[in-house]
């Protein structure tokens, strides 16, 4: 009983002690947040309204130095646009903006934080189209308070705003496809899953990063919703075709009819490249001596088609029996024909060192293309020798689409979040086509940096 008892004094003559370290600063300050919204810049606040979740705001700022507010404090300010030079915004018009209070902020008696509340017009802010983006700013700057001091270092905030729709944000989506040929016979069927992202482009339109269908994020998709919450769509023209090194990104069969014995065939599309094409031995390299003024040939068999445009080559010598070549050409097999033939309007076949030399032709779909080499009097040498080309389609849903057309109802359900469409493929240079049903709902949004997950 007697070491409860000492237990219990011993512990209330900590906490007094703790109570005496408790005390207020000699001063008060009041300040702004060093928060940034999700902007990248210190001193600005990207702030974000959503249209149909009201076009207000909060910009406020804190009191430090007492651990209890005993008083009411007083903060005024200014609009200052001197703080947007250098910047890339806009002073905001002050017919889009209204103010709680013109020229100061209130930090009431008990709380810590006074508050300026930032109301948009929803007529001029939300119908000019630089306003879904972070372009227009309402600088800030503290001038006076009834506290004892404004913090020099945090006097200054550049509220630059914008609007989104309340369907931005990224969707779980989930469909299903047929696809028939121009008979109207069944090619193939199947699901679809995927993550689309939405982002706002004006006050009741998103662009999708994809078309829904299988070919995905290659294409962009402009979705309207309309008052009586109907959906419409623009599908944005297709994107240039990415020209990617074929030898590396989609490995093929590497063959030839002569390599030596010190030298190694895989060599050329390793994807190791040197410094310089003379004399280098950092990477393992092809050469076929002894060829001297002999064809010499490497071919690339791909597993599929691809759609070929560019032979890119870099030489390699060691200054003795391994020489740059003196005649070069490049072949592709027709697989019409079955038969190899030189490609079609082919410029370049350089011959320069330490870099890759190109040669641009009109473009042949093919699974199989070769090098042929020759030098006069020595062999040749090669480091690496790259395939620049576009994947042929896969499968029929694969080929580029050329429109896709309603065939169905196309509808937003603002109580689930909801997004059902019902339409139909037409692909390009193609007689068949694809219905499709897709299903998106919404399953989270990022909104002044902050994850904003559905509940």
């Amino acid at each position: 009983m007697k070491k409860i008892f000492a237990i219990l004094i011993m512990a209330v003559v900590l906490t007094g002690c703790y109570e005496d370290f408790r005390t207020d600063y000699p001063y008060t300050t009041v300040a702004f947040s060093t928060a940034t919204g999700g902007l990248s810049t210190a001193g600005e606040l990207g702030r974000t309204v959503v249209v149909g979740e009201g076009l207000k705001l909060d910009i406020g700022v804190y009191l430090a130095g007492v651990l209890e507010n005993k008083e009411e404090r007083i903060v005024r300010y200014t609009i200052d646009p001197s703080l947007l030079a250098g910047t890339s915004y806009e002073l905001m018009p002050t017919n889009y903006y209204t103010l709680s209070d013109i020229n100061q902020m209130i930090i009431p008696a008990g709380e810590y934080i006074g508050r300026l509340t930032v109301t948009l017009d929803s007529v001029r802010f939300l119908n000019d189209p630089d306003a879904i983006n972070y372009h227009y700013a309402i600088p800030i700057r503290l001038t006076q308070t009834t506290a004892d001091s404004i913090n020099a270092d945090h006097d200054t905030k550049i509220l630059v705003i914008k609007y989104i729709t309340r369907v931005e944000g990224f969707y779980n989506h989930t469909g299903t496809y047929t696809t028939f040929d121009e008979t109207g016979a069944q090619m193939s069927s199947g699901s679809m899953t995927s993550v689309i992202s939405a982002q706002s482009i004006s006050r009741d339109s998103v662009s999708a990063n994809g078309i829904l269908h299988l070919y995905g994020a290659g294409y962009t998709m402009n979705y309207r919703i309309h008052p009586d919450n109907t959906v419409t769509w623009r599908k944005l023209p297709n994107p240039p075709p990415t020209m990617v090194n074929l030898a590396t990104e989609f490995p093929p069969t590497v063959t030839t009819d002569y390599v030596s014995g010190w030298e190694t065939l895989s060599a050329v599309n390793d994807g190791k490249v040197p410094a310089k094409s003379v004399n280098d031995y950092t990477y393992p390299k092809f050469g076929n001596w002894n060829s001297a003024n002999d064809w010499g040939w490497i071919q690339y068999t791909f597993a599929r088609p691809y759609r070929i445009s560019a032979s890119n080559i870099f030489w390699w010598s060691d200054e003795g029996g391994l020489l740059f070549p003196t005649d070069q050409r490049v072949e592709y097999l027709n697989m019409s024909t079955n038969t190899w033939e030189v490609v079609p309007n082919p410029v370049g076949y350089g011959v320069e060192p330490d870099k890759f030399n190109v040669t641009r032709f009109d473009e042949v779909t093919t699974n199989s293309i070769r090098i042929y080499f020759i030098n006069s009097s020595e062999s040749v040498g090669i480091s690496e020798w790259q395939v620049m080309g576009i994947g042929d389609p896969m499968t029929p849903e694969e080929r580029p689409i050329a429109d896709v057309l309603p065939n169905g109802a196309n509808t937003w359900d603002p109580a689930t979040s909801t997004m059902t469409l019902n339409y139909k493929v037409i692909y390009e240079e193609a007689t068949y086509y694809t219905n499709a049903s897709s299903k998106l709902v919404w399953r989270n949004r990022i909104r002044d940096g902050v994850n904003e997950w559905r509940r």
